[in-house]
């Protein structure tokens, strides 16, 4: 029944094994985006009709959004590129107010994506790296590691919400606990934990909470 859903999928034989690539377009999704540029497609904020429908239809967008990960408002919700723009475009921004010798903890749990964009600015900055590990026999963050990696100069924490490589879920909120208490932002990495769980991002303790299309 699911399989049925994904027309690519219909191919007699074929079977896509791409996630890390772009997951194949459900019917819905693509009949969605087939309807809204055949019949709304129009610049926004605009006083004629199609303008107005497809800002209705942002707005909806972002409700649904926000409904579906538990935001407090729709004006929370930014539409970008992808994780991966998204973190090198905001994280471009962040960085302008970290200092020489304040640090930033990333996990040997994470994707590239949430782990490059912070070590380059990290490193125009001259700020101090740390890295959370994990025990190789559980795969989960070694809890020591969270507490001597995040101290009063920690700017930001960037974890995620469930490793790509082994899909350890690490706890999030608790971390987001340890570094809002030294008034570090918490920067969480949705892909791979959004689309098999119901995401909360204020019982997460998230600041930031990016996901990818195909994560949603």
């Amino acid at each position: 029944i699911i399989r049925s859903q994904f027309p690519a999928l219909q191919q007699s034989g074929v079977i896509f094994f791409d996630n890390p690539g772009g997951t194949q377009i459900a019917r819905q999704s693509l009949e969605r985006v087939t309807g809204y540029l055949t019949q709304h497609n129009a610049n926004h904020g605009g006083a004629f009709a199609t303008s107005r429908q497809s800002d209705a239809i942002l707005d909806e967008a972002h409700t649904a959004m926000a409904d579906f990960y538990n935001a407090a408002r729709p004006e929370e919700i930014i539409f970008g590129n992808n994780m991966t723009t998204l973190t090198l475009h905001i994280s471009r921004s962040i960085a302008r107010t970290w200092n020489a010798g304040d640090t930033i903890v990333v996990t040997r749990l994470d994707h590239d994506a949430n782990v490059r964009p912070w070590l380059q600015f990290a490193e125009r900055a001259g700020v101090v790296v740390r890295w959370l590990d994990f025990d190789p026999v559980s795969s989960e963050l070694l809890w020591e590691s969270v507490e001597s990696a995040i101290g009063e100069r920690t700017r930001l924490v960037a974890v995620t919400g469930a490793s790509n490589l082994i899909g350890t879920i690490p706890p999030v909120a608790a971390i987001a606990q340890r570094a809002h208490a030294v008034g570090a932002l918490v920067w969480v990495d949705g892909v791979h934990v959004a689309a098999h769980r119901l995401v909360d991002v204020g019982a997460l303790g998230a600041d930031f909470f990016v996901c990818s299309r195909r994560g949603k």
